[in-house]
Formats: structure tokens, C-alpha cells, sequence
């Protein structure tokens, strides 16, 4: 029972409480207004209950009281020793046995009580009281982290703990799986039986209710509230299943959302479950203290490995997407080594995967720190699978001693190889020494590379250079289609637009092509020179493909001093494919930068500033204007197609000492990421793309097709089927709807539910027309560090007066749940008076008349 509030009077030594007929409906009095309330268990109130169901419990009792009864030190002190020597003085001197007076002594005490029980006047009292009941908040974490598996190695106690609730091996138990166990099978069974009312909650970076199925409520259960948060109810299972998709852990904000939207109600315990680590929002210490401020407790239950983690992580810094044919593969990976007390060496392994079987590409040595160390791994030519077209590799560190995060110690990914030959169309003014350099690699270095020369200043009857096979050009294409359907890359050297044909609706005619065909996925290369380009460029509709900013009133350009000097790589430690020369980044910046590696150049075209969103690859390591430094290597995208400007025209200086070698690469690598593009897939005609290529779980992948007909022109089709393809291998089709007012453009977007690398590609007479790769990881917050944080949650409950308690001791969570919390508020009640019955008067007479009768047997009257 509850403890009657001091304000509404004592209770009688006598009273017990009785249940009051079904169905009564008792009404206040004047005299009664303001008596007592007394509590009485949940379930015999939710029996008696006259309200709606699910409403605030109305119900009503009975008991028996004492209305006059004086102070108990009176009774004491006065009334007890009274009635005691009257009647034991009435036969202490009659001569009876001890026996006989003894029971006349009690015959006449019972009676002088009877009368003044009836002076006391006995009342029931019949009550309306309004009773609240109990409820407990229970936040359940439904971050990123709860994805996380925990073997406990060396925790018995949380290993036994969770294979008990999720019925497997524990490291095969994501916390969330261990947390919707609980909830289930222990909480919520447990909470009803003690008659409370669960109000449960997923958070993550924000607050939401979690749903319930109500199941079958137990005997007496209180109903639930209508005005609650929806899907709670006591009596409750579990229904939908956590997630784990939420980017941050905001324990602060939760806690103190979920008191905001409870004020008022009767809540007497919070629940939280986590695994501790917020990570944004409210600190949790502050929620805290405004929930000890209203007096209410929380618990917390931490779930995962609380051991001092240690993990070793890998990282993809760089990987190429489509790969040509013959081509060397590039893996950029950063190392990371957590919780260690000193550096640790390790080794960083590719392997490529054919068949079920996997074979060492590359290896590496490296050392495991807190601030990463970078490793660039390099997979040589292959032959790809002839079925999809793929060299699939996964790269790897072995895991630590004791290393329970093992997820993040491999990746995979797969690299599109194209068998595809690049289209090169090389267009320049004149004979320079960059152009005879350039034509003369293009024409020998690579079987899979052709190119037809276009050299302008040449006589008509000038042979122009091209591929042995191909026929050399009489003029420059000009018309849409011929250049989307036989070049993958156009080079423009240092030369005037308008001078590309003697008609100059086909000069116009060609730069709106070639701005088409760069939209279309095309690449074009702006090769600065001395004359025309790029300011020749400029007010052509050819301007808005520069990925730089010219001034065509810069003085610049004809006041550069002529001394040898070196460009600066924009980014030396992680260069841009086009710039890495070299697989080690120290020898690679050498190559560029120092006086002994390639030969120093003495001219480069200056350019206002890169335009926005583009990357700047290389810079001038003196001159500077407004700006900055002036770019000089400039890479940009336009909008599926690529753009890169080359600012300086001397790399034919580099064959000097070192031969072709670099040179070639140099111009190879700038090829090759240009024709992307256009290589992604067999058929130029199709491409698939995904907006990003990283996606954190929860995300929606946003897919985009863009289709040609036969005739290169937007399809009309108003729908285009893609395949999509999870990190299991498991395929499903998806309907791309045409986007309206964007000829040959679909777009749709993919649940991406799994973490690892997705696939999403176009199939037509059972081969791959185009394809594109995403990969779905943890966000970046709950990646960081997951491990558990149990200093947070410690804190959090000795604020506010609760228990925390591990996996392990979970049980001892259920003792803070005693029962019989529920809040009772009088309404109204009813006196019947007891004595002024005939029951009353009978007893009295009984009691006197035995007295009498004994006496008159025993001789004494």
C-alpha cells in the first residue's frame, strides 16, 4: 500500500481495506469531503475502473475506520489502564479461581470496548480515486554502432549473457540484435508484471517511438493511455525490428527530449540502453542533471565488449573505377592502429579473388599509429572475368591480438577493366615540339589507343598522321554524331576554333558538337600554347568547358621570365593519378619537384584561377597572382564528361634523361582519366551512374541512367530496367522512370540496407551494357570510434540515482522495479456508519448477558 499523505489525517488502528461492490458509484458528502486515501494494488484498480478503456484510471475502495478514536497516547495512557482496572479490581477480591475471574474480567472488558468502539463511531468509507500509473521510459540506441559484434573474448559472464538472448555465438550478435533480445524477452515481461507502463523510444540523432504489438494483456494489467506517446502499451512485444542506421549517438538530446514530452505525466524511471558512445548533441551530463532535478532516476544497460579496444583499420584512399585493358591497378590505402601503446608493424595485402580462390597481388610492409600510415599497392595487368568484366580484389591487415572490431580489418572492391580501344582525335595549329612528341607516343605506345592527327597548318595534300589501319582525316569531324561514335577523347592543341573548317557554320557547328559530346561523357583536353589556346576560347560556347578562368586582358602572359623551374604537385602525399609517376609518393614528388628529377620547364600559359568544383593538380612554385599561385594542371568534369587543362607544353623535355618513361605515363594516366567516361561500359551508348560513390547506411543511392538510340540521340523510352547487386552477390531489378523534360535521363533511388561494395548496371542480350560501383559504410561519427562507453553511462546514472549495470548483471537492472509506484489523487467519498446497527446492540447484549449469567453460576449475585 501506498503511505496515506500527511495532509489528509490519520488513519484508524482498526482499519483494513474491503473491496467495494461492483458497479458502485458513490457520492461525496459534506461531512466526508477531504478523508484519507488509501492505495490499493494496480490491478484491483484497473478492476474497478469506471473510465474509458485505456484512459485515466478511476476506481473505487472500501474501508472500515474509526471516526472519534482520540490520539493513540490518549488510548494508551488513559482509556487502556481505565478499562484494565475496572475490571480487574470488579473481581480481584471475589473468591474464584484465577481462572473463572479471569474470564469475567475479559467478558466485561470486551463488553466496556464494544460501547466504546460504538462511542469511537465505526464509518466505511467508500472513495473515487484517480489513479496514475507508473511509467517507465525505455531509449533504446539504434545508432550505426549497435551494428557492431562483440565476441567478449575473456568476458565469460557477457558471452554466456548473450548467447542466451540472441540464441547464437556472440560474436555473431550485433548489439542491436542483443538490445531487441532484451527488450523482448526480459524488459518488457518484466515491467508488466510490476504493473508499469513501458514508453519506448529509438534514438539516434533524433528521438522517435519505437512500435509495439500489443500481446495478450496479463490479469490485472493496467490499460494503456490513448494520450501516450503512440505504439506503447503495457502488455507489450516488440514489433519492428532496430535498424542501426542513425549517423550520431545523441544519448543528451534523446534524454532530454523524451522528459520534455513526458512533463506532467507519471514517470518514475528511465531506461537507457546503448552502447555509451554519444557522440553529438546535448551532453548526456547535462541531461542529467535535469533529470535529477525532477527527481527521476536513470538506468542505463551497456551493451558491448567495455574492455580497452584495440583495432587496426584499413581505408581506401584511391581506387580506380574502370580500368583499360593491359593496365596496371593502383590501390591507395591508408592504415590506422587504435588503443596501441606503441607503434606495431604489420603487413597490408591485395589480393585479387577468381573463382573462390584468392592469390597475393601486392603486399606491404607498414606500421600500425594513431595517425595512419598510407600504403600504395600495385596489382599488375590481368585478365578480368569474361562473364562480368570485373578483377574483384579485397586488401587487408591481420587483426590484432585480443581484436574484437574485426569488420574493418578488409575491404573489397572491384575495378571495371574495358577491353574497348581509346578514340583519341589530336586537333592542333601547328608543328610545335609538343606535338610531334605527343602524336608520334599515340601512334606506337599502346595497342589498345588509337588516334587520328589533325594538324591545321598543314597543305592539303599533307598525309596526316593516325594509327597504322586507320584512314587519316581530310578535315575535322564536325557533326554530333561522328564524333560520339568514334572518339572517346578529344585533344585541342594551340589552336584558333574558328580555324577548324573554312565554313564557319561548321567551326560553330563543331564546338557545339564537342560541347554535346563532353556532356555525353567525352573527354577533352585543352592544351595550352603560346598563340591561341585558351584565350582563343574564350566568348565560344566552348569557354564554359575550360575548367579555369582566363583574363584575355592579363599582361602576363607576355612578361613570363624564361629561367627553368619545376611545378608543385597540389597534393604530394595523395596525387591525382594523372601526376603519379611513381607508386612511392616520396620518389613521385622528386620526379616533380627537386632540380634532379624531370627537366625543368621555362614556359606555361597563366589563367585567372581554377573554376569551382574543379582540381587543381599542379602549380607554378613561384609566380602568383590575386589568386594564388598560378595552376597549371587543372582537372574538371562537365557534366558526365571530363576536362582537363595542361598549361606548359615542354614534357617532350623529359625524354632527355629518362627516355619514354615517364612521359608516356604522364600522358597515358591523362588518356586513360579522361576516357572514363566514356569507358565505364562496352556500349557508348549506355551509362549508369550513382551520385557518390560512398553512401552511410540509411541512405537512399540516387541512380541515373543516361541512354542514346541508335542514332546517338536522347531515347524516348519513358522507362529504363537497371540491375543492382548487394555485398552478398544477391541481384534485384529496378525500374528507372524517365526524368521529365530530360530527354534520355532516368533516375530512381536504391535502399541501400547492407554495408560493403553495391553494383548497378544495364543488361541487354545477357551482357553488361554499363555498370557503376557504390559502397555503403558506417557514418563517419559512428566509425570513428565504436567502441562502448561505459564511464558515460556510469556518470549519467549516479547524477540521477540509478543503477548501471553491464551485459553480464543485466538481472540486477529489475530490483529498481519493486512495484506499487502508481499515484492515487481523491475524487470523492461516502460515510456509512457501522454502529447504528441492530449487529451492534446484539453484541453488546451478548457480551453483557454471558457476564451475568456466569456471575449468577458462580453464586456472586
Amino acid at each position: 500500500m501506498n503511505r496515506v499523505p500527511p495532509f489528509l489525517g490519520p488513519l484508524g488502528i482498526f482499519e483494513f481495506p474491503t473491496q467495494a461492490p461492483a458497479g458502485a458509484a458513490p457520492e461525496a458528502t459534506g461531512e466526508t469531503a477531504g478523508l484519507p486515501a488509501q492505495a490499493t494494488p494496480p490491478a484491483e484498480a484497473a478492476r474497478n475502473s469506471t473510465s474509458e478503456p485505456g484512459g485515466p484510471s478511476i476506481g473505487t475502495r472500501a474501508d472500515f475506520r474509526l471516526v472519534d478514536l482520540p490520539p493513540a497516547w490518549v488510548l494508551v495512557l488513559v482509556v487502556a489502564p481505565l478499562v484494565f482496572a475496572v475490571c480487574l479490581a470488579g473481581y480481584g477480591r471475589e473468591r474464584l479461581s484465577l481462572r473463572s475471574r479471569l474470564v469475567l474480567a475479559l467478558l466485561r472488558m470486551a463488553a466496556i470496548v464494544t460501547l466504546l468502539v460504538v462511542i469511537f463511531r465505526p464509518v466505511e468509507v467508500e472513495r473515487r480515486e484517480d489513479v496514475q500509473l507508473a511509467e517507465v521510459l525505455v531509449l533504446l540506441d539504434d545508432s550505426a554502432s549497435m551494428r557492431r559484434k562483440d565476441p567478449y573474448n575473456g568476458d565469460a559472464a557477457s558471452q554466456r549473457a548473450a548467447e542466451k538472448l540472441a540464441g547464437k555465438p556472440a560474436a555473431d550478435s550485433m548489439r542491436l540484435e542483443l538490445e531487441q533480445a532484451l527488450l523482448s524477452r526480459e524488459i518488457l515481461p518484466r515491467l508488466a508484471e510490476q504493473d508499469y507502463v513501458p514508453r519506448v523510444f529509438r534514438f539516434a540523432e533524433a528521438l522517435t517511438p519505437y512500435n509495439l504489438e500489443s500481446s495478450e494483456t496479463p490479469a490485472g494489467a493496467p490499460a494503456a493511455d490513448p494520450n501516450a506517446p503512440a505504439g506503447n502499451s503495457p502488455g507489450a512485444t516488440a514489433r519492428d525490428a532496430l535498424a542501426g542506421h542513425g549517423a550520431t549517438t545523441q544519448i543528451g538530446d534523446a534524454l532530454a527530449g523524451v522528459l520534455a514530452a513526458h512533463h506532467g505525466r507519471h514517470v518514475t524511471d528511465v531506461l537507457v540502453i546503448s552502447d555509451g558512445r554519444s557522440n553529438a548533441g546535448l551532453s548526456p551530463v547535462d541531461a542529467a542533471r535535469a533529470a535529477s532535478s525532477a527527481g527521476i532516476p536513470v538506468h542505463t544497460l551497456l551493451l558491448g565488449d567495455a574492455r580497452r579496444e584495440k583495432n587496426a583499420l584499413i581505408e581506401i584512399i584511391e581506387v580506380p573505377t574502370t580500368a583499360l585493358e593491359g593496365d596496371e591497378i593502383a590501390v591507395v590505402v591508408r592504415v590506422v592502429g587504435r588503443g596501441l601503446e606503441v607503434d606495431q608493424p604489420t603487413s597490408v595485402q591485395l589480393e585479387e579473388l577468381q573463382g573462390g580462390t584468392a592469390s597475393v597481388a601486392a603486399e606491404e610492409q607498414v606500421q600500425l599509429r594513431e595517425t595512419g600510415e598510407r600504403a600504395t599497392l600495385l596489382a599488375r595487368a590481368a585478365a578480368a572475368d569474361p562473364r562480368t568484366g570485373e578483377r574483384r580484389f579485397r586488401v587487408s591487415i591481420p587483426p590484432l591480438e585480443g581484436e574484437t572490431l574485426l569488420d574493418d580489418n578488409a575491404l573489397e572492391f572491384s575495378v571495371h577493366v574495358t577491353p574497348a580501344k581509346v578514340r583519341v582525335l589530336y586537333v592542333d595549329g601547328y608543328p610545335r615540339w609538343e606535338y610531334g612528341r605527343l602524336k608520334e607516343l599515340l601512334k606506337r605506345a599502346d595497342e589498345k589507343l588509337e588516334v587520328q592527327c589533325m594538324l591545321m597548318s598543314a597543305s592539303p595534300d599533307f598525309p596526316q598522321e593516325t594509327t597504322r589501319g586507320l584512314t587519316p582525316l581530310q578535315r575535322v569531324p564536325t557533326d554530333r554524331k561522328a564524333l560520339l561514335e568514334n572518339y572517346d577523347v578529344v585533344i585541342l592543341g594551340d589552336v584558333n576554333p574558328y580555324t577548324i573548317s573554312p565554313d564557319p557554320a561548321q567551326a560553330d557547328e563543331f564546338m557545339k558538337s564537342l560541347r554535346e559530346f563532353v556532356e555525353r561523357g567525352g573527354g577533352l583536353m585543352f592544351m595550352a600554347g603560346e598563340h591561341d589556346n585558351p584565350r582563343s576560347f574564350l566568348r565560344t560556347p566552348l569557354e564554359e568547358l575550360l575548367p579555369v578562368a582566363v583574363d584575355a586582358s592579363d599582361e602576363n602572359a607576355l612578361s613570363i621570365p624564361r629561367q627553368a623551374w619545376q611545378p608543385r604537385l597540389e597534393d604530394p602525399l595523395v596525387p591525382h593519378e594523372i601526376v603519379r609517376l611513381f607508386p612511392d609518393p616520396d620518389i613521385n614528388r622528386k620526379l616533380w619537384e627537386s632540380p634532379e628529377g624531370l627537366s625543368g620547364m621555362y614556359w606555361f600559359a597563366p589563367v585567372s584561377r581554377a573554376k569551382p568544383g574543379t582540381q587543381v593538380l599542379l602549380r607554378h612554385p613561384t609566380l602568383e597572382n590575386s589568386a594564388g599561385r598560378y595552376p597549371l594542371l587543372v582537372a574538371g568534369y562537365f557534366p558526365s564528361g571530363r576536362t582537363l587543362f595542361v598549361g606548359f607544353d615542354e614534357t617532350w623535355r623529359w625524354c632527355f634523361h629518362y627516355g619514354d618513361t615517364h612521359h608516356e605515363r604522364f600522358w597515358r594516366n591523362a588518356i586513360r582519366w579522361l576516357a572514363l567516361g566514356r569507358l565505364k561500359s562496352g556500349d557508348r551508348r549506355f551509362r549508369v551512374e550513382v551520385a557518390r560513390t560512398s553512401y552511410t547506411l540509411g541512405e537512399r543511392a540516387a541512380i541515373e541512367a543516361r541512354v542514346l538510340d541508335e542514332d546517338f540521340r536522347p531515347s524516348a523510352q519513358p522507362k529504363q530496367d537497371v540491375v543492382a547487386s548487394d555485398p552478398e552477390g544477391r541481384e534485384s531489378r529496378l525500374e528507372l522512370p524517365a526524368v521529365p523534360g530530360r530527354a534520355g535521363v532516368f533516375r530512381a533511388t536504391l535502399d541501400a540496407d547492407r554495408l560493403g561494395a553495391w553494383r548497378v548496371w544495364i543488361e541487354g542480350a545477357g551482357t553488361r551494357l554499363a555498370s557503376a560501383d557504390f559502397e555503403v559504410v558506417l557514418p563517419s561519427l559512428e566509425n570513428q570510434d565504436p567502441s562502448p562507453d561505459p564511464g558515460t553511462l556510469r556518470e549519467l546514472s549516479a547524477l540521477t540515482g540509478g543503477k548501471a549495470v553491464m551485459l553480464s548483471d543485466f538481472q540486477a537492472l529489475f530490483a529498481q522495479f519493486p512495484g506499487g509506484e502508481e499515484r492515487r489523487e481523491p475524487i470523492s467519498s461516502r460515510l456509512d456508519d457501522v454502529w447504528d446497527r441492530w449487529t451492534t446492540l446484539w453484541i453488546a447484549l451478548a457480551l453483557l448477558a454471558a457476564e451475568w449469567i456466569l456471575r449468577k453460576r458462580w453464586e456472586l449475585v
